[in-house]
């Protein structure tokens, strides 16, 4: 019963507590894109509002591909 409470505790975090602290135009910001996943040629940068996606942006041609 106590890890039941422990785990709605984390939800309503994750859901409404995390959201609110994030900005909703940082991503825009640093011209990135929210996605559910970055492709080979981005990295991720933030967290999106939505807490399933997440911020990526082009990777600069200096930096390893690994």
């Amino acid at each position: 019963m106590k890890i039941f409470i422990y785990l709605l505790h984390f939800l309503c975090y994750v859901t409404f507590i995390l959201p609110a602290l994030v900005d909703p135009n940082r991503c825009s910001k640093l011209y990135g894109q929210c996605k559910k996943r970055c492709s080979k040629h981005e990295k991720q940068i933030e967290i999106c509002l939505s807490p399933s996606k997440i911020c990526c942006i082009e990777r600069a041609f200096e930096e390893d591909l690994s």
